[in-house]
């Protein structure tokens, strides 16, 4: 008996003493594995030492920036508050200077930088705040309130950047860093996981956020959430605050998202999506067999006439369930990915069709977001020089609208002819010579019918207020 205890004893400590050096080489295996670095060079590695991050901020942290905007808001001209008041009694509005702050962050060495919309709405001054407090002036080279970022260029050479990663390979569970100047405490660091993914908010028209446990505060917008490789998987953008604080829920815009977006506002000035002209709904398994439905998926509510969509042979009722190959459950899944495409691009749809299945070739067409057309008089091509998209309760609480009907003005080119006519980016069009319009098509047809310089009345809701505004078109 004292024999076998004797020889259990034995095997007890080799198999400890094996287990021991097994986890003592696989910890430094994991300490000795490089992560790539964020650098202009991208030459050197950085090691994390279990949930050491020093090192890794050490490289990121510097392509940070504090953003402060400036921007001119109207307040009402009465003491009382009362806009009734002010508007019977003709009282002029105070026009006010603000200030907010918020961050970002350099993609490029040549001063390009990624930041949040809502940081730089309507923002007439733009500074950044390097790591070394160094000041810069920026110029806002593109705006997309549908995605709610921002392209901003400040004139330096040789700058430490950050390259935006694949967020698709983002898994539950990563670890993340979120760098930014929460309630004006400069370029801080929180650490956390990916919490979820697919987030939809109702924060932006076009979302598909990344849920993090990182602390995001007011002040962390537009910075970046970086993965262990010290590279940009999300740019945060929103959290849920009951409090007034962080309490572990924060979300940040997908950097696949974000990659289309710097894109085409680097070589467009503006951000051109595709387009299929359909209306879809999210429906469940269970719902699906309460409406004698073959599967779950994206259930097209309406073709739209003379579409991508028509076109191709897509019908009311088709249940949409992959997009290229891949699956898609909800109808927000299907909205970015066709969003993501440009015109032009071939895209295979999977579809039930009552019980059978087919596959249906679409050719994309262009989001019918920038008003330019041509006029049906003389078929020159006027360019307004703004962009319209339908109003949405989503963009309406997003711009802190009182109405979500109309069209909304998401961005006038500055020395256009919007801009000229005194039309402001967050204006909403509601009627075009006392005719309501709801769709940029619309509005479109609506316009054609006019000879180019002549005169057309917007009935304008600016903040609440509502007018009209004398058009003169291009001539």
């Amino acid at each position: 008996m004292k024999k076998i205890g004797v020889i259990v004893g034995i095997s007890f400590l080799a198999g400890a003493l094996f287990f021991a050096l097994t986890f003592g080489y696989l910890q430094k295996s994991e300490s000795n594995n490089p992560v790539l670095s964020p650098s202009v060079a991208r030459a050197e590695t950085i090691k994390i030492d279990g949930l050491n991050f020093a090192p890794l901020v050490k490289r990121v942290r510097p392509a940070v920036v504090k953003v402060i905007s400036e921007s001119i808001v109207e307040r009402g001209g009465s003491v009382f508050g009362d806009d009734f008041f002010d508007r019977f009694f003709s009282i002029p509005k105070r026009r006010e200077k603000v200030s907010g702050v918020g961050s970002g962050f350099f993609i490029s060495s040549d001063g390009y930088i990624l930041t949040n919309y809502h940081v730089v709405k309507n923002a007439l001054k733009i500074s950044i705040f390097d790591i070394d407090g160094k000041e810069y002036k920026a110029k806002k080279i593109g705006v997309d309130p549908r995605t709610d970022l921002a392209l901003l260029k400040i004139k330096a050479k040789n700058l430490p950047f950050i390259d935006l990663g694949d967020s698709n390979e983002v898994e539950v569970g990563d670890w993340v860093l979120a760098i930014g100047n929460p309630f004006y405490q400069d370029l801080s660091v929180t650490a956390g996981i990916i919490s979820a993914k697919g987030r939809q908010l109702g924060a932006a028209d076009i979302e598909d956020f990344l849920q993090t446990d990182a602390a995001i505060n007011r002040g962390n917008s537009g910075g970046p959430l970086v993965n262990m490789e010290g590279l940009v998987i999300g740019i945060n953008s929103a959290i849920i605050a009951p409090s007034g604080g962080n309490v572990g829920i924060g979300f940040a815009i997908p950097s696949n998202l974000a990659k289309k977006v710097v894109i085409d506002l680097k070589t467009k000035g503006r951000v051109v999506r595709g387009f299929l002209g359909v209306n879809i709904w999210t429906i469940s398994e269970g719902d699906a067999k309460e409406l004698d439905l073959k599967t779950g998926g994206v259930l097209i509510v309406k073709v739209e006439e003379n579409s991508p969509a028509e076109k191709a042979g897509l019908k009311k009722h088709d249940v949409v369930v992959e997009v290229n190959g891949n699956k898609v459950k909800t109808a927000q899944e299907l909205k970015v990915k066709i969003a993501n495409l440009s015109p032009g691009d071939t895209v295979q749809l999977t579809i039930y069709r009552e019980t059978k299945k087919k596959q249906i070739n679409i050719k994309v067409g262009e989001a019918p977001d920038t008003v330019r057309f041509r006029s049906r008089k003389d078929e020159r091509s006027m360019d307004l020089g703004m962009v319209l998209v339908k109003n949405t309760p989503s963009l309406a609480r997003q711009y802190g609208l009182k109405t979500s009907k109309g069209l909304l003005v998401e961005n006038v080119k500055r020395g256009g002819v919007s801009d000229e006519n005194r039309i402001k980016e967050g204006d909403v069009i509601l009627a075009v010579n006392r005719r309501e319009v709801e769709s940029v098509e619309a509005f479109r047809k609506i316009i054609a019918q006019k000879e180019p310089g002549s005169f057309i009345f917007f009935y304008i809701n600016r903040f609440g207020d509502e007018f009209f505004i004398k058009f003169r078109l291009p001539g």
